[in-house]
């Protein structure tokens, strides 16, 4: 119990909560509605996690949400969803309002739910949008693991589902520390490990930092990130430009690959006459990852991502 509790203090100190630019979105397909939605009006005012004032009704239930972290949130607290992105994987009941970069504000005005739910750390070019919509639009705003902590008692209380939420804030915690527990004790039996996080293919490739999501979690596990400080121009927060030459250079023990495109990059690595001797590439460690759970959704799946990452890592002994 002594070592669990002093994990916990030690992650405490080490995770602390990486902040991320607002993301260029291309303009929106329809206009933000304007005309008086189905809710009415608000009986009482909620801070969101990105500094907003949200107007609520005394009871939420349906929701909408406009991105993937969102409809995590939302389900894991019990929330129906009427509404959620269709770039994300379909589920029965739930109709489709535009892309997570491009909501269909009109679509979700028709749905007249009772909240839209969205993720600032990935929709930060529609605040705009969202402050001018008549629906009340609650943002999350979580890109580590104590962030999503955090988001998940403060979406709780905004929704009147704080029980659900300390039961899901627990299971999190209890799951998360035991895997770092775990992940301690194997590196104790097998050795540290060097990971560098990659993501682009072809010419276009880049390297994630400690800073990135993923990155946050692998600290937690205690595994070395190759890269310590990524170069600018990458296309995401924390992400950098980098050659696959140089990257081969730094000599990982593992790559993990972000898909993106045509999911070239790991065969990519593995053809590379630069990259045969890399520990990575000879011990058949270039390993491509679940793009949802490792960049696009940071929230209450991260449980999840962390026992995913430590059987990836370190298999069990």
């Amino acid at each position: 119990m002594r070592a669990a509790a002093g994990l916990v203090a030690a992650l405490a100190l080490v995770l602390a909560a990486c902040g991320s630019p607002r993301e260029t979105a291309p303009p929106r397909p329809t206009a933000t509605p304007t005309l008086a939605g189905g809710t009415p009006a608000g009986s009482r005012v909620v801070t969101d996690m990105a500094g907003r004032q949200v107007p609520l009704p005394e009871r939420v239930d349906r929701v909408v949400v406009t991105a993937p972290a969102a409809a995590d949130y939302a389900r894991a607290l019990g929330l129906d969803v009427i509404g959620q992105p269709s770039d994300i994987a379909p589920v029965e009941g739930a109709r489709a309002v535009g892309t997570t970069l491009n909501p269909d504000f009109a679509a979700i005005a028709a749905l007249a739910p009772d909240l839209v739910i969205g993720d600032a750390a990935i929709q930060g070019a529609r605040i705009a949008d969202f402050d001018r919509f008549t629906l009340p639009v609650y943002l999350v705003n979580a890109s580590d693991y104590l962030a999503i902590l955090d988001a998940v008692e403060r979406l709780g209380a905004a929704t009147g589902r704080e029980e659900a939420a300390a039961r899901l804030r627990a299971d999190i915690e209890a799951r998360v520390v035991a895997a770092a527990l775990a992940a301690r004790e194997r590196r104790a039996a097998a050795g540290d490990l060097r990971v560098l996080v990659l993501t682009g293919g072809g010419r276009d490739v880049f390297a994630g930092g400690p800073a990135t999501y993923i990155g946050n979690l692998l600290s937690i596990l205690g595994a070395q990130n190759a890269l310590t400080n990524p170069p600018d121009g990458g296309p995401l927060p924390g992400f950098g430009v980098i050659d696959p030459g140089a990257a081969a250079r730094l000599m990982p023990d593992v790559v993990l690959v972000l898909p993106a495109g045509d999911a070239a990059l790991a065969a990519q690595l593995r053809a590379d006459p630069a990259w045969a001797n890399t520990p990575a590439v000879r011990n058949g460690r270039v390993v491509t990852v679940d793009r949802v759970l490792f960049l696009r959704a940071p929230g209450p799946r991260v449980a999840e991502a962390i026992e995913t990452l430590l059987a990836l890592l370190w298999a069990e002994r």
